[in-house]
């Protein structure tokens, strides 16, 4: 609810946009589902784990970045051809979102979901964004209601839209030590118990 919810009630890409977006855990990998069921065409992923590029790149990613090897908000000025339309931070990480506002387009849009710690500061060149009049805004569980916004989703997976299922790996609750480790080490995206 949390990603796919930043796209579809805060961001609205339109069909034919561009979107990219900073983390590639179950919140962003659902905000990507999103995006392409919104009909956005040019979907960017970024982040630092290899196989989770490659998993996005699978689930609809058009480009994927590993910002370990480049400057992301270079890489996604170059594909798009000025900066991505749209553009979500996952991550709650300062440099991310520093990153995730220097790659909007001119009158862009970016939102972050990613809790940080409080207190916590992010550096925005304001003198230079100013002139690109983009639009952030910070996001908490994805601006939905759940009771409205959880049957979208159903209706969207049910329609083959939002193959949300393809997160998921389930595990027995005796494994749920395992199912632990598997989160913590990033090659499970999203666990479940099952008993």
């Amino acid at each position: 609810m949390t990603g796919s919810g930043a796209v579809l009630n805060v961001l609205k890409p339109t069909p034919g946009s561009s979107v990219a977006i900073f983390g590639t855990g179950a919140v962003g990998m659902a905000g990507m589902m999103a995006a392409k069921a919104a009909g956005a065409t040019t979907i960017i992923m970024v982040d630092i784990v290899p196989s989770r590029l490659e998993l996005a790149k699978e689930l609809g990613a058009t480009h994927v970045v590993n910002s370990k090897e480049t400057d992301p908000a270079a890489a996604i000025k170059e594909i798009t051809g000025g900066g991505a339309q749209f553009a979500l931070d996952t991550t709650g990480v300062p440099m991310v979102f520093t990153q995730m506002s220097n790659s909007l387009a001119t009158r862009g849009h970016g939102a972050l979901v990613g809790a940080a710690k409080l207190g916590t500061e992010a550096k925005v060149d304001i003198g230079t964004q100013l002139l690109a009049g983009i639009n952030l805004h910070l996001v908490i569980e994805g601006d939905a209601v759940p009771k409205q916004f959880i049957p979208r989703l159903v209706s969207l997976h049910q329609q083959g839209l939002f193959p949300f299922d393809k997160l998921i790996k389930k595990y027995d609750f005796a494994d749920i030590n395992q199912a632990f480790a598997d989160s913590a080490n990033g090659s499970t995206l999203k666990p479940v118990i099952t008993f």
